[in-house]
């Protein structure tokens, strides 16, 4: 393989991710993939000794399968296997091959993925990458919540998990920030629909790569296939809210939602700078909430988890390892992948 420099980026759900890493994709010089690799989630020491050839080989294959079934990206094992020093199985080259094979224009000198949830991982990444780069993309949490009520197959109140999820990516972005200054960058997705010129030329010179106008311009923006981008897959809402992505809460959030939004993450809203609503909350609006919190263990546990130590979670509401909670819809071709894994 040729030297790719190394990219990760992470978020919470419903963030903008595909619309920025559609962005920074355009640039000639970058390709990034949004929730397509997972390496940390399917790859990353599942097989602790891959310099054992059986174990590599499941990796792969595992990698080739979920590639083609649920994204419909054809790969060749045995070419792929070719591209790794035998002498070199490591899960640096494995992630560095991964995310580029997304792709099938290879002439880039930097790739990444991004991935829901896994900013506990930035860590671990800039370990096996050292001059690696993170970026952390965050959302007002109210737009977050009734985006991802609106799209999640969980059922009962469990899209609030999103709140939780914020406080925790809050807590642990400013502290990486901190610890690894040069190496991560925050961006705001509010501030990327406002002025995507101003942010994309800040995470260009980030990365060290030379701002192209075009990154901005939405026609320019490409499938992985090639193909012109067809964004209506993404917008969970539809007529006059449909790409109204910023302050969307104010028309449609329910009162209950906006008290546990200001009242879980009321500190990290502030660290963000995002402006409360100052809404002042009757007792039954609050015994509401709390009602919700209740309805179900994942909220309880969290719940009760922040009242104790103030920290949130990079919990799922459904587990993603487990094929029954996936939804069919994000598939390809849903009936060989069920009917493969079911066997």
């Amino acid at each position: 393989m040729n030297k790719i420099e190394n990219i990760f980026i992470t978020s919470t759900y419903r963030s903008g991710a595909s619309l920025f890493t559609k962005m920074l994709s355009v640039n000639k010089k970058i390709k990034i993939s949004s929730s397509v690799v997972n390496f940390f989630r399917y790859y990353y020491k599942k097989n602790n000794n891959i310099k054992n050839e059986k174990n590599l080989n499941i990796l792969l294959r595992q990698f080739c399968f979920r590639l083609k079934y649920r994204h419909g990206i054809n790969l060749n094992f045995d070419q792929i296997k070719s591209e790794l020093n035998k002498d070199n199985y490591n899960f640096s080259n494995l992630y560095t091959l991964f995310c580029s094979k997304v792709f099938s224009n290879n002439n880039f000198i930097l790739t990444g993925e991004h991935a829901v949830n896994e900013w506990r991982n930035i860590s671990k990444f800039l370990k096996l990458f050292p001059n690696g780069k993170a970026i952390i993309i965050l959302r007002d949490p109210r737009d977050i919540v009734c985006s991802f009520k609106k799209t999640t197959i969980a059922k009962k109140s469990n899209y609030l998990i999103s709140l939780f999820n914020f406080v925790d990516l809050v807590n642990y972005a400013f502290n990486l920030k901190k610890k690894y200054k040069s190496k991560i960058h925050i961006i705001k997705f509010h501030e990327l629909k406002k002025n995507p010129n101003r942010i994309l030329k800040k995470v260009c010179k980030f990365l060290k790569i030379k701002y192209e106008p075009k990154m901005s311009d939405e026609k320019k923006l490409k499938d992985l296939d090639g193909k012109k981008w067809d964004q209506s897959k993404i917008y969970s809402f539809s007529g006059k809210l449909k790409k109204k992505n910023i302050n969307r809460w104010k028309s449609i959030i329910e009162i209950e939602d906006l008290y546990l939004s200001e009242y879980i993450a009321k500190k990290q809203m502030q660290m963000s700078g995002f402006k409360l609503s100052n809404t002042k909350f009757k007792k039954k609006t609050i015994e509401k909430s709390l009602k919700k919190i209740k309805s179900s263990k994942l909220l309880k546990n969290s719940f009760l988890n922040w009242i104790k130590h103030k920290k949130g979670n990079d919990n799922f509401p459904l587990d993603p390892l487990n094929s029954k909670n996936y939804d069919k819809k994000e598939f390809k071709n849903p009936g060989k992948y069920f009917s493969k894994i079911n066997n």
